[in-house]
């Protein structure tokens, strides 16, 4: 029995938006006929572009797992982190909640589908759901509404983690497909870096200034996507795979090293060490293989790019990893990190339980730049968290983080019929992890590429994690 506040069925929705398609190409062609009719030619051609737009947004939202591959992929537009609100990051927003919107609309309240199925989505949820009320506390201590307007919107990109998780879950081909939109978000990232790199080299007159130059945008995007790659790599079953995977991993990860982080070259590593605790003999045998190939790969590729630069980059390359052991005392970048993490403690000490809110900014003195700092960004991800949303926010966050990687490492050993489930947990699985190392001196939880990719890794892990309960292998 239907009573009138019963919702309309997705066959209604379905009905309508056929009709709204119709009317709207209809109305369009009419509105062409009429503008040209009358003179109009700049309208008359703005038109057709408009109705082909509008129909292939219909197309989209009528296919909601390509419609949410296409905001992955269109995140390269936005993923420079350039200062203050740029004209295409309101587009991609628009789009971005847009989606979400209908996503959580068709498959929550028209659907009635179960959207929290863990202890971690609850937990995940109850966090985006209390971030608007953290407003509060950024006018009583003074914020600015302008930054916690960006950190929301940053934040709010971990609303991605349920259509992700969801895809995977429903989708025969999901887990695979995902993996390699990863891969390719980094491989576009990283090509786009080594362009404006080797554009900034023809610009030094300083020898020094080609060993230590360095493109420093989306590192721990480049991180994922350099995980992503290596995983794909080692379980590359045919020679085209094999070639693909490797192609995209070798310049996933020429722009990971041209960040010069050591922090995420160390993330890195851990997530390798993850991934080699893992797996079996002979995928151990072929990481040692293609890291030969790869760090092979990557010098001959750095040649043809780069030429007579290349010899003093490589310098730089290693006295920036021969460093690593001492950076600790000797890197003014890395102690100026840690002493801004005590500064900030002081203050999480004296509110540790509410915190202070998005957009509220403190003092510091800067030993690189010689200056006192009024900053909201908190370089430790972990201080980070716990100085502006208490330690509700922190605990959170981590019981959601831990419980995600642990989803995505018992979906590798579930060993599922379906190969490409357990290899995407453990990909995604592994990239978290080595997140937990950056996080020290890099915080996730600020700049919106680094949310983003966080979010795809979390949802790529437990919904790998969800699709194992279904396998008929179980």
């Amino acid at each position: 029995m239907h009573t009138a506040q019963s919702l309309p069925s997705p066959e209604a929705f379905d009905r309508w938006g056929q009709g709204t398609l119709a009317f709207a190409l209809a109305g369009g062609i009419g509105l062409i006929l009429v503008f040209a009719w009358i003179e109009m030619p700049l309208l008359a051609l703005a038109l057709p572009g408009a109705v082909i737009v509008g129909a292939g947004t219909v197309y989209l939202f009528r296919r909601p797992a390509l419609n949410l591959y296409v905001v992955l992929v269109g995140f390269v537009v936005i993923a420079d982190n350039q200062a203050g609100f740029q004209f295409r990051e309101i587009v991609y927003a628009l789009y971005l909640y847009t989606v979400l919107f209908h996503w959580y609309a068709q498959h929550v309240l028209v659907g009635q589908r179960r959207l929290l199925r863990t202890p971690e989505d609850c937990v995940l949820l109850l966090f985006l759901l209390l971030l608007p009320f953290t407003g509060i506390l950024t006018v009583v201590f003074g914020g600015s509404l302008k930054g916690a307007a960006s950190e929301l919107f940053s934040l709010s990109l971990l609303a991605l983690y349920f259509p992700l998780k969801e895809t995977i879950r429903a989708q025969r081909r999901g887990a695979r497909d995902l993996m390699l939109i990863v891969l390719c978000v980094a491989v576009m990232v990283a090509a786009r870096n080594m362009l404006v790199f080797r554009s900034d080299l023809s610009a030094a007159t300083q020898a020094w200034q080609i060993a230590t130059g360095r493109i420093v945008t989306n590192d721990n995007l480049l991180m994922v996507g350099s995980a992503f790659g290596l995983t794909l790599v080692l379980f590359a079953r045919r020679w085209w795979s094999l070639g693909l995977s490797l192609g995209g991993f070798v310049v996933a990860f020429a722009g990971l090293a041209l960040t010069q982080s050591r922090g995420y070259w160390m993330a890195f590593v851990l997530a390798v060490g993850v991934v080699f605790l893992l797996v079996d003999q002979r995928i151990k045998k072929r990481l040692f293989l293609f890291a030969v190939l790869g760090i092979g790969a990557l010098i001959c590729t750095g040649f043809l790019l780069y030429g007579a630069y290349m010899e003093l980059l490589l310098e730089g390359f290693v006295l920036r990893l021969t460093s690593i052991g001492s950076a600790i005392t000797t890197d003014i970048s890395l102690v100026n990190r840690f002493r801004e993490a005590v500064t900030v403690m002081d203050h999480v000490l004296r509110n540790p339980v509410l915190g202070y809110g998005m957009g509220v900014s403190y003092l510091f003195y800067d030993l690189a730049h010689q200056s006192t700092d009024f900053d909201a960004l908190v370089h430790n991800g972990y201080v980070g968290l716990w100085y502006k949303f208490g330690l509700w926010g922190l605990g959170l966050i981590m019981f959601f983080w831990t419980r995600v990687i642990l989803r995505g490492l018992s979906a590798y050993k579930a060993k599922a019929t379906d190969p490409w489930i357990g290899i995407c947990g453990l990909a995604a699985a592994a990239s978290l992890v080595a997140f937990m190392l950056s996080t020290i001196t890099s915080n996730p939880f600020f700049l919106k590429d680094s949310l983003f990719i966080f979010s795809v890794a979390a949802g790529l892990s437990a919904g790998a994690w969800q699709r194992t309960l279904a396998d008929p292998s179980r």
